[in-house]
């Protein structure tokens, strides 16, 4: 499409250099486009200031806290997330599922406002709305969640999350897997299976 076409124009340049966050990004544009393999760098993220995401002691709760911070859209997970809640809670396996993040309405991917209050008052998650302060909501979970089928960069959440130190549980999409190692920082787990992200939680 129109895309590949400005991306080999680009490809032609001598002096073109292509950055890419993660290198599955890398790997594939590259092949779809026939760019040299020289010519890419790759940046493993845009960064944040650990400075203002300091490591924190994660605090013990008798019921664990699960923290899903995002744009709340379908691809970004938290579907998946309530299903494992669900099946969870009929092994009388329980944690609190927060859930901050900005409605975006006007997309077609968006969960509606009405559902996501439907799911607070059956107790599925706990919802708060749009927040200023992340660092506080990761300082006060266990863990933070963010199983996306969305192309995702690295994403900033969690980079925060393993700045703070908490444990991370990510789908194995776009560059979640390029900044999460299994058993080490986090676990990644197979992308849209519910069951499966119940399992390591």
């Amino acid at each position: 499409a129109l895309t590949v076409l400005v991306y080999k124009y680009i490809a032609g340049n001598k002096r073109g250099v292509f950055i890419f966050e993660h290198d599955k990004d890398r790997r594939k544009i590259s092949r779809l486009v026939g760019i040299d393999y020289h010519k890419t760098i790759v940046i493993e993220g845009a960064g944040i200031n650990p400075d203002i995401y300091k490591f924190s002691i994660e605090k013990k709760h008798e019921i664990p806290i699960v923290l899903f911070a995002s744009r709340m859209l379908w691809s970004k997970g938290l579907g998946d997330l309530i299903e494992a809640k669900k099946i969870l809670r009929q092994k009388n396996i329980h944690f609190v599922l927060n859930v901050a993040g900005i409605l975006a309405e006007d997309d077609k991917d968006a969960i509606p406002l009405e559902l996501i209050h439907h799911w607070h008052n059956e107790g599925l998650i706990n919802w708060l709305g749009r927040s200023s302060n992340v660092y506080e909501l990761i300082q006060k979970s266990n863990i933070v969640a963010l199983p996306s089928i969305y192309p995702e960069g690295v994403p900033r959440l969690l980079l925060e999350a393993s700045s703070v130190g908490r444990a991370c549980i990510a789908y194995d999409t776009g560059g979640c897997d390029s900044l999460i190692i299994h058993n080490y920082n986090g676990l990644i787990v197979k992308s849209n299976s519910a069951q499966e992200l119940a399992v390591e939680l």
